[in-house]
């Protein structure tokens, strides 16, 4: 099998609430989704998706796909979508980084990969373990009033795990913890969100001011160093989510004990290929996981339910619902979501199909002439 057409479309996914806010001024009210489509010379056809949170979230922005894009399609032409890694090798070979990039191709192989062998992509990810998984809503930087009105609203729907982002300034940010504290529900888990806000002396601060509040604390400060600096001086279990961008990433927290969990963002690592491995590689060593990516619609969020499902459920903290996230979708059939818990579909591949209709014409074609 051969990969013969790269066809690439764009759209805009309004974010649901008014906007969504996190530290350092960063605001957004939509995301621009790109959705790859590769054919193939046996009428197979795969679909994958990338959207990045805004242009300062990560090395990595909406604008910046389809020149990759461009230099990454041509060198998969021809290629055996079915051989995962090959593909992955190929892009590497075209183009460094831009792993945003390479996960809407990488997700587009697997969904064609599944097609073929006429199995879901749990069960090429080793297996389906559980039926449903825990899901996690985060919760937009906000005052404590308007913060507990929001879980609020969440517990109606089910959800148990509430990340919440933090960065207002010290004072703020502990009233906030503590508001949560004092309504917090039977089972419910939270996880203070800095997105690297923080000081290292302000991150040991807040973590002994709120030594009686049970959480997590996710990447509290900028960078990898200044994270595991912090580490052993803090009261809570510490989680990290920007630091982890290569599986080198996950084997020197692991040898440095640098974590307690980590957030998996599938297009941050490249696509499913690696996060798989990096997903074993925590299970292995005990760390908790967090399934998730920067944004999306239903074919990203079918991704990370593959991928959450066939997990170990001791090693599985939470995964995400990004196509609830917007007011529109971009795919059809995105992963059965219910009371807080996602599954994921049986049908083979990623078990979605882009809306064409909402997509609408291609931004780019590329096949060889």
């Amino acid at each position: 099998m051969k990969i013969t057409r790269v066809t690439v479309r764009q759209a805009d996914l309004e974010y649901a609430g008014e906007a969504y806010s996190f530290s350092q001024g960063r605001r957004y009210k939509a995301f621009q989704t790109t959705v790859v489509t590769l054919e193939t010379d046996e009428g197979i056809m795969g679909h994958g998706e990338t959207c990045p949170c805004g242009p300062a979230y990560m090395p990595g922005y909406a604008g910046g796909v389809l020149p990759a894009l461009a230099e990454l399609a041509p060198a998969v032409l021809g290629c055996d979508p079915c051989e995962v890694t090959v593909v992955g090798r190929a892009m590497d070979a075209a183009l460094l980084g831009h792993q945003f990039a390479k996960t809407a191709i990488d997700l587009a192989c697997w969904d064609i990969l599944g097609k073929a062998a006429g199995l879901p992509v749990h069960t090429l990810l080793g297996g389906r373990i559980v039926t449903d998984v825990p899901l996690h809503r985060v919760v937009p930087l906000g005052g404590p009033e308007e913060t507990v009105e929001t879980i609020q609203d969440l517990r109606r729907r089910g959800y148990l795990h509430y990340q919440v982002k933090l960065g207002h300034g010290l004072a703020q940010d502990l009233a906030l913890m503590r508001r949560l504290h004092e309504t917090r529900g039977a089972g419910e888990v939270y996880v203070g969100d800095a997105n690297a806000a923080w000081r290292p002396e302000e991150a040991m601060r807040i973590s002994a001011a709120l030594a009686e509040v049970d959480c997590l604390l996710e990447e509290p400060c900028r960078g990898y160093e200044a994270c595991r600096a912090v580490r052993p001086r803090l009261c809570h279990p510490m989680k990290l989510d920007e630091s982890i961008a290569t599986v080198s990433d996950i084997r020197r927290a692991i040898a440095d004990d640098s974590c307690d969990a980590i957030a998996i963002k599938i297009s941050r690592l490249g696509g499913l290929t690696p996060a798989r491995i990096v997903r074993d590689i925590c299970a292995d060593a005990g760390i908790a996981i967090t399934i998730e990516d920067t944004w999306g619609g239903s074919i990203v969020t079918a991704a990370i339910a593959h991928l959450s499902v066939s997990t170990p459920p001791e090693a599985l903290l939470n995964a995400t619902d990004l196509n609830n996230y917007n007011r529109t979708d971009i795919a059809l059939d995105g992963p059965p979501i219910a009371n807080g818990r996602m599954g994921a579909s049986d049908r083979p591949g990623l078990g979605t199909e882009p809306d064409v209709a909402t997509l609408g014409t291609p931004v780019a074609i590329f096949e060889n002439t």
